[in-house]
């Protein structure tokens, strides 16, 4: 009976048939198949980090996609065509992990084999580790952070008292409604209070700040969010040298000589919407290139374009936009 693996039965991490074969490889085989054994699991273990990797950039794009340009089926196609590239790239060495975890392990398995140094080890998981961050394709997001990194973090503490005093915390945690929209018209029922206030400061149509609001963030289904806390930016006001609050780093779709790029930057973080609302008034009346705007509060269209002008937006069409979303909230509003 010839136990040895053949690489392309186990390829696809999803063929449970491929993995039992290699499960047998590696208990019963001889030295050959366990030595091959070892490395296709150490290229599925690669495959799994590197879906990692895509899955993180998927989800850092995931505020600026259409809902019209987006489905269900085309994110099911995504993910199986990620999951296929991170296998083949495994098997292509991108990441440099197969090799390390091969080296390792082997050498407890095969004890005639040199043992590779610490030191060694060490070079080699920079070396990996610098090459995955010099490839555009690989690269993570600025705020990415590993799912179980917190998990392995509080296992290893043993500072018990302190930890429970912290998930107590977050548990106590002021979790708004409004964090949870299921259609616009729970984004306009929960946003109208806080636009009302904002508007009579600032003296225009309170649907106006709603309709930005909804353009900005999806009707709330995309506000700016880090992995442990939503921005409750609604307006997508960027975190400048002035700005003395907290603040999330995310990638952002501008617009350069009406050529769409996309750019990592610093966004204005607050503890909820009704501070959001509160800080662009201020950030309106503060920034002296927003005056002429202010003095056309009268007319919904000619105050948005102003401050569209003035610089808020560089999306060529935005004050358009923003209209065309103000009709949908006045009939949600009815």
């Amino acid at each position: 009976m010839n136990n040895s693996v053949n690489m392309t039965d186990v390829g696809f991490i999803h063929d449970v048939g491929g993995l039992d074969k290699l499960r047998k490889s590696a208990v019963s085989g001889d030295q050959d198949s366990q030595d091959k054994a070892l490395r296709a699991a150490a290229e599925q273990f690669e495959s799994i980090f590197t879906q990692m990797l895509f899955k993180s950039m998927r989800n850092a794009n995931d505020s600026f996609k259409s809902d019209m340009m987006s489905s269900d089926n085309q994110q099911f196609f995504e993910q199986m065509r990620d999951d296929q590239m991170a296998t083949e790239l495994s098997k292509k060495g991108s990441l440099g992990l197969a090799d390390m975890i091969v080296a390792q392990l082997g050498a407890s398995m095969n004890q005639a084999a040199p043992v590779q140094s610490g030191n060694n080890l060490e070079q080699d998981a920079r070396m990996a580790m610098r090459k995955a961050a010099t490839d555009e394709t690989l690269r993570l997001p600025a705020d990415y952070s590993y799912p179980h990194a917190s998990q392995a973090k509080q296992e290893s503490q043993t500072e018990a008292p302190e930890i429970a005093q912290i998930d107590k915390m977050l548990a106590a945690r002021k979790v708004q409604p409004a964090d949870k929209f299921e259609t616009p018209q729970d984004f306009v029922n929960t946003m109208k209070p806080y636009a009302e206030k904002a508007a009579k400061a600032l003296g225009v149509d309170s649907n106006l700040l709603i309709a930005q609001a909804a353009l900005e963030t999806g009707w709330g289904k995309k506000v700016i969010k880090n992995s442990v806390d939503s921005s409750h930016n609604l307006f997508n006001i960027k975190a400048d040298r002035s700005w003395q609050g907290d603040k999330i780093s995310k990638n952002t779709l501008e617009y350069h000589d009406n050529i769409a790029v996309t750019e990592n930057a610093a966004f204005r973080s607050y503890d909820n919407y009704e501070e959001s609302f509160s800080d662009f008034v201020r950030f309106l009346n503060q920034n002296p290139r927003y005056e002429r705007a202010l003095q056309q509060t009268d007319s919904s269209e000619s105050f948005i374009k102003g401050i569209h002008s003035a610089g808020y937006a560089t999306d060529p069409n935005y004050s358009n936009k923003v209209m065309s979303v103000m009709r949908k909230v006045e009939s949600l509003l009815k």
